[in-house]
């Protein structure tokens, strides 16, 4: 029984979260039996084979001003990090997690498997035991918000996680016969009375330990991604209208036409192309004439309004095209990826339309039903003109994100927010402060 029960010892396994969400216990409870309490500054420092750089030698101030300004966005300060101790400590949590925990302990495979396991479990879980069990539980859940205090205290940030990850496998040892520890004297009064196998009790408790572990782990999880739902409720792009989709592809048809016209013409500023490069512009007009509108007699009563400076409107035969590109960009474009990714996400935003397969053959099947010029649908004028009109969708929707966010950033300081900085706003606002003055 001894050996069979030596699976049940091995420490658990658990999916990374933020400062404290990675410690992936590995060691064994067997090569822990012999440590004390669970200490957290004792790992903290540096391997002593590691030898320290000569502080003779210069250092690169480019790299040392990239690490001064690194921050870290998924880092707590001491407000957070203290109430989620305190809220990992409470007696709410623990009773929530104790009535998780309970069913999975009776239905794990790992007890069943042995019957002196199982019948530990039972006896354990009994309704006798009901106040010694929630009492474990309790004992797990203090030392676990004692632990993440103590380790989110290390000057170590690099080693916090592992750190972690140590003191908590440290603590499955004080739970074996011997010890005179507090978890050991809540085990003691589970064995009053009864006659069970050493190693049997220890591989339960180790069952019991890292369902702990993973059930407070998930209770985290969830309370953050709650927080961020609370706190970004309105980050993420919500659907446009069928008309400011007309006025999108409207102002992205009319820049790609205007930008291909003028380096045909050669004007000032746009540089030359080569003789092949121009062909493939003009069969592109070619194009573009084709998915401008001709009659704009069916419009509603505000684009014909907005059209009385002689706007460019996209047919409406595009208009289901348009609405699968924005389905797409707002897909990835909200706060989630931006904190995950805040380098790139500008322009992984741009690769997630550009780069799908299913926008582009949607594309050029379009172009081949309405396009009057003969002109192969997977040809490099179908594909130039589909990257050019999606990246420019994609940047206006981008950018309508990100003055959102900067203006909800802007309120939740406590600043003044900017008013919307277009055109019109602009001119009108530069003729009212002239005339005050």
């Amino acid at each position: 029984m001894v050996e069979s029960c030596e699976e049940y010892t091995d420490g658990c396994s658990v999916d990374s979260y933020e400062d404290f969400e990675s410690p992936s216990p590995s060691s064994s409870s067997e090569e822990s039996a012999n440590e004390d309490e669970p200490d957290a500054s004792s790992i903290s420092g540096p391997s002593g084979s590691k030898k320290r750089k000569n502080d003779s030698q210069p250092r690169s101030t480019g790299g040392k001003q990239r690490k001064k300004n690194k921050k870290q966005n998924d880092s707590l300060n001491n407000n957070e990090m203290e109430e989620l101790t305190t809220w990992i400590f409470s007696v709410q949590e623990a009773a929530q997690v104790e009535a998780e925990i309970r069913p999975q302990v009776a239905g794990s495979p790992r007890v069943k498997r042995f019957s002196g396991t199982e019948r530990f479990a039972q006896h354990m879980l009994s309704e006798e035991q009901k106040a010694n069990f929630q009492l474990l539980i309790a004992g797990f859940c203090r030392k676990f918000s004692t632990l993440v205090s103590e380790c989110s205290q290390l000057p170590d940030k690099k080693n916090r996680k592992a750190a972690f990850s140590a003191a908590w496998m440290k603590l499955l040892s004080n739970f074996r016969s011997g010890k005179s520890s507090q978890e050991r004297l809540i085990v003691e009064r589970l064995l009053v009375g009864q006659q069970f196998n050493i190693e049997v009790v220890h591989a339960v408790i180790s069952i019991v330990h890292e369902l702990v572990y993973t059930c407070v782990h998930s209770h985290i999880q969830g309370r953050k991604m709650s927080d961020t739902t609370l706190d970004t409720r309105t980050s993420r792009l919500c659907a446009e209208s069928d008309e400011t989709l007309y006025r999108y592809c409207g102002a992205a048809l009319h820049r790609i036409t205007k930008l291909r016209r003028e380096t045909l013409q050669e004007k000032k500023g746009r540089g030359k192309v080569s003789s092949e490069r121009k062909r493939i512009m003009e069969l592109e007009l070619d194009l573009l004439q084709d998915l401008t509108m001709e009659d704009k007699s069916f419009l509603s009563i505000s684009l014909q309004n907005l059209d009385e400076g002689s706007l460019v409107f996209p047919i409406p035969e595009l208009l289901p095209f348009l609405r699968h590109v924005d389905d797409n960009i707002r897909e990835f474009t909200c706060d989630s990826n931006l904190k995950k990714f805040p380098t790139k996400f500008l322009e992984m935003c741009r690769s997630s339309v550009l780069n799908n397969e299913e926008l582009e053959v949607d594309f050029s099947l379009l172009i081949a039903a309405l396009s009057s010029a003969k002109v192969d649908f997977n040809s490099e004028v179908v594909h130039g003109l589909f990257k050019a009109l999606v990246s420019k969708l994609a940047n206006t929707r981008i950018n309508e994100f990100m003055n959102a966010k900067v203006e909800r950033d802007l309120k939740k300081e406590g600043k003044v927010v900017d008013a919307d900085k277009m055109l019109r706003p602009k001119l009108k606002s530069h003729t009212l402060s002239t005339k005050r003055k």
